[in-house]
């Protein structure tokens, strides 16, 4: 077994973990974007103010998934490749997860704070999306510092098809 993958490796344990939480959103991006019980949540019922933070909230998930797949590369090439994380990637990744519990507090409302955040309007999404932004930035740039060769890509496909072809052929 590669060292990668042995249990005691930080990186792939951030990586499953990154995985998961991006199952996760993803449902609660659904959930919230398009709404499990649409007749409570009618755009028409809302207050102007409301609607428009309800559609920014939308952007937010969105950032939230680009966000987490920028992370999950990062995870992935720092694995593949037997790198340490860089200082960027750990600031871009307690970022994007702050953006994320507070999208989650937000969407799931069991502690109530869907009151609180329609209450103050715009504040919520737009400092979101601005954390966001700053998470997605770090991220893309810690991904083209660490971003291997086209070449190391070539070489690592027939690695994968081999091994493919002697499991299931």
């Amino acid at each position: 077994m590669p060292d990668a993958l042995q249990t005691d490796n930080h990186i792939l344990w951030a990586l499953i973990a990154t995985s998961v939480v991006m199952v996760i959103t993803l449902e609660a991006v659904q959930s919230a974007v398009e709404g499990a019980w649409p007749h409570q949540r009618r755009p028409s019922t809302m207050l102007p103010s409301e609607r428009t933070a309800h559609s920014l909230w939308g952007i937010v998930a969105l950032a939230l998934i680009a966000g987490g797949l920028l992370l999950i590369a990062n995870l992935a090439i720092l694995l593949w490749k037997d790198l340490d994380p860089l200082d960027i990637q750990r600031a871009g990744g307690v970022l994007l997860a702050v953006a994320w519990a507070l999208f989650m507090l937000v969407s799931i409302d069991r502690f109530g704070i869907r009151r609180h955040m329609t209450a103050i309007g715009l504040a919520g999404p737009v400092a979101a999306i601005a954390i966001l932004t700053a998470a997605i930035v770090l991220l893309a740039l810690a991904l083209i510092d660490i971003w291997p060769p086209t070449d190391d890509f070539r070489d690592a496909l027939p690695v994968i098809l081999i091994t493919a072809l002697r499991r299931g052929g």
